[in-house]
């Protein structure tokens, strides 16, 4: 849980805070998430179950974005370590799925420890949707604007380089 937070905390650098710490979140002795946070943000646990996990970064500012993160094991993925092992099939699959309800871009995004990740950007501004798999789990870091807003160029800037940040391992047993 705490790589996890610590990737949440990464994306929600788009704030202005100019002060970073390093994070941790695990999940489930599964799989950890490590990165870097913006100061005043903080992760918070909405659910979790045996094989999913559902959380959120946020910031004590209502102005600031927040850092919606989910991850969950699925079957259809055992075998998968990384996006990369993904066929284009189902990698066409996963982004109709997307497109189905939005009106969304795609690009590949790779952090500096070299997991890559599927960068989705909804055109009107109303989130930014980073989307992997890992040893058979599906993880999505999705950045939302604070109510009633649209997310700005800096907020995105912002959290692409924190996501750069970003380390995905599983937790070896």
């Amino acid at each position: 849980m705490k790589k996890i937070i610590a990737l949440l905390c990464a994306v929600l650098l788009l704030s202005a805070s100019c002060a970073f710490a390093d994070t941790v979140v695990e999940f489930r002795d599964r799989i950890q998430l490590n990165g870097s946070i913006p100061e005043g943000y903080h992760f918070s646990l909405i659910d979790q179950q045996d094989l999913m996990m559902s959380g959120q970064l946020v910031s004590g500012d209502p102005a600031a974005p927040s850092l919606e993160v989910y991850i969950a094991f699925n079957e259809s993925y055992a075998a998968a370590e990384s996006l990369k092992d993904l066929d284009q099939a189902t990698l066409d699959g996963i982004k109709q799925d997307f497109s189905l309800e939005y009106d969304v871009t795609f690009e590949q995004y790779e952090t500096a420890s070299g997991d890559v990740m599927l960068l989705v950007r909804e055109n009107g501004g109303q989130f930014l949707d980073f989307y992997t798999v890992s040893h058979g789990h599906e993880i999505e870091l999705t950045l939302f604007p604070a109510e009633g807003q649209t997310l700005t160029e800096a907020q995105i800037s912002r959290c692409l380089e924190l996501m750069r940040t970003l380390d995905i391992t599983p937790v070896l047993g």
